[in-house]
């Protein structure tokens, strides 16, 4: 059985006017990862994809120490287009079970993430770590394309204190975006996740943000808020799920019920 090429990512706008038979040079960290760990040599396929979601097969024309020489195979494909786009805002967890989070919403379909700095997230970034913390995340989803093949580069956003994160939601709000936040038991008037996306009616929808709170779950004073911003409960089913869990799992029930998956 053939195998699929392995995939490296184009961090520029390269893809964007190109054309079967260019010449295009893998270099900076993914050529040196090509090069170096993967070993790739002439000859050998791989699959390209930017941050827009173009794809294309290019063929390896040089192996050099620290880059490749490639040529492409065909035209890229479109930049993906995929409505209406899922955000995952995931509050900071301890353990990585944030980091685990953000890897598996990327290869389950998730088109950007926000870190969420909540009042009961143990672990929490400030000075330098705001920057390490975010340059980790968008490590974690540039491997997990990667590794799944998928279109496109899910954006990590700048992360986002509580009084941020209600800002960010009302202007998404007023433009039309469905805000879930993810209850952790059934309560009055909490609908399921399937009952409030079909309330919502998702004909014309351009965007789902999914909330997911801390592994002690969302402060009762910000659940208010986040709901007086827009934000609506949803129940995502009957157990109780990790912070690890929760937002790939919503993330993988909205793509199929959106029509994303077969």
């Amino acid at each position: 059985m053939p195998t699929t090429p392995p995939g490296f990512l184009i961090l520029d706008d390269a893809l964007a006017t190109a054309r079967a038979g260019d010449a295009l040079v893998l270099a900076g960290d993914e050529g040196r990862h090509a090069a170096k760990v993967a070993r790739i040599g002439t000859g050998e396929q791989v699959l390209l994809t930017d941050a827009p979601g173009r794809q294309v097969l290019a063929e390896v024309t040089e192996a050099r120490k620290e880059a490749l020489d490639l040529r492409l195979l065909s035209a890229p494909s479109p930049a993906a287009q995929r409505l209406p786009r899922l955000t995952l805002v995931q509050a900071l967890a301890t353990g990585g079970r944030d980091e685990q989070a953000v890897e598996s919403a990327t290869e389950l379909g998730v088109d950007a993430v926000v870190p969420w700095i909540a009042r009961r997230s143990v672990s929490v970034w400030r000075g330098e770590k705001l920057r390490k913390g975010r340059a980790k995340w968008e490590a974690t989803v540039r491997a997990a394309v990667k590794q799944c093949r998928r279109p496109g580069i899910p954006a990590v956003d700048e992360p986002v204190t509580t009084a941020q994160l209600l800002t960010v939601l009302r202007e998404r709000a007023a433009d039309g975006a469905l805000v879930l936040v993810l209850h952790e038991q059934e309560s009055v008037g909490v609908m399921s996740l399937a009952d409030q996306l079909r309330a919502a009616g998702e004909s014309g929808l351009e965007e789902i943000l999914v909330i997911v709170g801390p592994e002690g779950g969302v402060d009762p004073g910000e659940l208010s808020a986040l709901q007086e911003a827009g934000a609506r409960s949803v129940l995502l089913g009957p157990e109780v799920l990790r912070s690890s869990t929760a937002g790939p799992a919503a993330i993988a029930v909205l793509s199929a019920l959106v029509g994303r998956w077969g």
